[in-house]
């Protein structure tokens, strides 16, 4: 048992460690580094279960069918399809990852700011994504499918059909980040 200690506890010095340039940019290029393997990683993963991912884009649309251009359309777009849900579901991580290394040059205040700011940014985003899969995908999609319904039988490119979708998700969530 220790009776004579000399810890002293209760003098809280913070200490700054500034580190040289080159330090930074060696930390810069790790975090960039597990971003990518990451979202890559996210992206495999979608890869794997890329036709429940497109069975859920068909959901909105009845009465379409789907056709390809050229022989490795659905490839490319499916690849498209895992590599955007990649992102998305990738993209807190990068967020955090950027914090991360902005974090020791901030002031007390601002690290108290931006822990709320980013939740509720990733939860507008969220909002954003969720308005769009069921309100305006629906109501854009159906608008398009009655303009031309007594004139033409609706056959959408099943690339182009999945580039609108991909465009309309993330504008909208980007949108609801508008305050």
């Amino acid at each position: 048992m220790v009776t004579n200690s000399d810890f002293n506890f209760t003098n809280n010095e913070t200490v700054t460690l500034e580190l040289p340039f080159s330090e930074h940019i060696e930390e810069l290029r790790q975090r960039l580094f597990h971003i990518v393997w990451i979202i890559l990683f996210l992206t495999c993963v979608a890869f794997i279960e890329v036709k429940l991912l497109v069975k859920i884009l068909e959901l909105p649309v009845d009465n379409v069918k789907f056709f390809q251009l050229s022989p490795g359309e659905y490839f490319v777009s499916t690849v498209k399809i895992s590599f955007y849900t990649g992102l998305l579901f990738g993209s807190p991580f990068a967020i955090g990852q950027i914090i991360l290394f902005l974090l020791p040059g901030l002031t007390k205040k601002e690290t108290k700011v931006i822990l709320p700011l980013l939740l509720s940014s990733l939860c507008l985003f969220g909002l954003g994504l969720l308005f769009s899969y069921y309100a305006l995908i629906p109501a854009a999609l159906n608008f398009f499918l009655n303009y031309s319904d007594e004139v033409i039988e609706p056959l959408w490119s099943f690339d182009q059909y999945f580039e609108f979708i991909l465009v309309l998700f993330y504008s909208t969530g980007l949108a609801f980040q508008i305050p």
